[in-house]
């Protein structure tokens, strides 16, 4: 089943594990996937024997991946020359979307252009995410990838058409690898879990390979946060080429909200381009226990079976709800305990919220835990600490305090702030695209308190932002159109 992560937004992979731009001889990113019937497929070692690997990455909604996938090139690949024929070529295929069910991959389901399992020798991979993508440069559907023994890449292509890839064209690829000679001490550090949440102290974890000729037998590993050393880590043992060993930093203290940690290998050897991993993780809001949930439902809510949980540290229940086409619904609960808890989403045919739905969970004081909104995929958990002692918490870098209400609303909303001296202000309200839909500027304003509203009631319901911004910061909140 296909999980997500809030946290885990496109843009963060990209901008942490993705590179760019693949250029001819990168180090090729090991990965560990596994297979619709449960094999595991592990890069490095298909590289270790001497074979390149042909990696496709393909949507079962693409028309140009369907003319490649029933063109046969890379099935007689693949019965020509891998397990079964003479075991020289390794052919993988990634469906690389991640709202993907096994009903489109056997085209049972909308969209998709056919069944891609029946009769296909070579393995499919459904991932569950974008992070094998973002690595390997992904550059639309479908983009090929040659992987050569030297654990180094070829620039991904895209496929253009059955004349310009033959069998031959690929085999030719495949073995004009230039496999040049490793470099004799190498190590490199890498992870894809980049999605780590906790309420407490964390942990970071990573892999160490040896990805040079001889036997690793020590590497020094540094676990940095915003370049400033927080621990480090002595390895010793002994890794033949292309094998890993796990690397973790226990009980790490997280500051509050996004901490951007760096896994570095520090040690000497050949080739420090594959020395560091920067790995985000997300220290879980601590909110009241008096939560408040907003719920908007889209058309099919009820076809796809939507539904809500709240459950505690040992994943018990404590609250749940489903959820009827295009309807609105307020819960008001309030949590027995105090503690670690994860609101979990779930639709069961991987469309999410469509366009216009969303759920919104704030505590009493207006602190966000989830925003829900324009998603895809089966599942979303959040993580948030329940403590009985908070209390209101408003951004002091912008405003002293300030609110919006009534929220929700069908029409006006109004915003009141206090100014911590005289200051310009400019109020916006934003739409999940981040348009700013109206905005209110004042030059100067003196110290105190103030109060302007926003006409809402031409605009779709839906979720939308309340934007102030002085000259000390800018805080957001948001606000639920009825």
């Amino acid at each position: 089943m296909k999980k997500h992560y809030l946290i885990l937004l496109l843009s963060l992979i990209t901008s942490f594990t993705g590179k760019a731009q693949l250029q001819p001889g990168d180090w090729a990113t090991p990965f560990t996937l596994t297979d619709i019937y449960g094999n595991d497929h592990r890069l490095y070692d298909y590289l270790s024997e001497g074979k390149p690997v042909v990696m496709i990455i393909s949507a079962t909604w693409c028309a140009p991946c369907w003319s490649l996938h029933t063109s046969g090139v890379m099935e007689e690949v693949y019965e020509t020359y891998g397990p079964d024929g003479s075991d020289e070529i390794m052919v993988l295929f990634v469906e690389g979307d991640p709202s993907t069910s096994y009903e489109q991959l056997t085209g049972q389901a909308w969209p998709s252009q056919g069944n891609w399992i029946d009769g296909t020798p070579y393995p499919i991979i459904d991932v569950e995410d974008f992070q094998l993508q973002a690595a390997y440069g992904l550059l639309g559907y479908p983009t090929v990838v040659m992987i050569c023994p030297d654990m180094q890449v070829k620039v991904p292509q895209m496929w253009s058409g059955i004349n310009n890839w033959s069998v031959d064209y690929v085999v030719n690829q495949a073995f004009s690898c230039d496999n040049e000679p490793l470099l004799e001490q190498d190590a490199a550090i890498h992870t894809y879990d980049i999605g780590n949440s906790s309420c407490y102290d964390g942990f970071v974890s990573a892999n160490l390979y040896n990805t040079g000729s001889e036997p690793l037998t020590a590497a020094t590993i540094e676990l940095r946060r915003d370049g400033e050393l927080v621990d480090t880590y002595e390895w010793t043992g002994e890794l033949a080429t292309g094998a890993e060993a796990p690397v973790l930093f226990e009980n790490v203290d997280l500051q509050p909200g996004l901490n951007i940690f760096s896994v570095v290998l520090t040690s000497d050897d050949g080739d420090s381009s594959n020395n560091e991993v920067v790995v985000p993780f997300v220290k879980a809001p601590e909110v009241s226990v008096n939560l408040d949930l907003y719920i908007q439902s889209d058309s099919d809510a009820e076809d796809h079976n939507n539904r809500w949980q709240i459950v505690d540290e040992n994943g018990n229940p404590v609250a749940e709800g489903t959820l009827a086409n295009s309807t609105y619904e307020e819960v008001s609960l309030s949590l027995e305990a105090e503690g670690c808890y994860e609101l979990r989403f779930y639709d069961e045919e991987g469309d999410g919220i469509n366009e216009g739905g969303f759920i919104l969970v704030l505590d009493e004081y207006g602190t966000s835990i989830a925003d829900i909104s324009n998603f895809q995929g089966t599942e979303v958990f959040i993580k948030f600490l329940a403590a009985a002692n908070v209390s209101s918490t408003p951004n002091a870098e912008a405003v002293a305090e300030w609110s919006v209400f009534p929220n929700p609303t069908k029409d006006l909303v109004q915003v009141q702030y206090v100014l911590h001296e005289s200051s310009p202000v400019q109020l916006n309200c934003i739409n999940a695209t981040g348009q700013a839909l109206h905005t209110k500027e004042f030059k100067a304003l003196p110290s105190g308190t103030h109060q302007a509203a926003f006409d809402l009631s031409n605009l779709p319901v839906g979720l939308y932002q309340v934007q102030i911004t002085t000259q000390d910061g800018t805080s957001t909140k948001s606000v639920v159109k009825q």
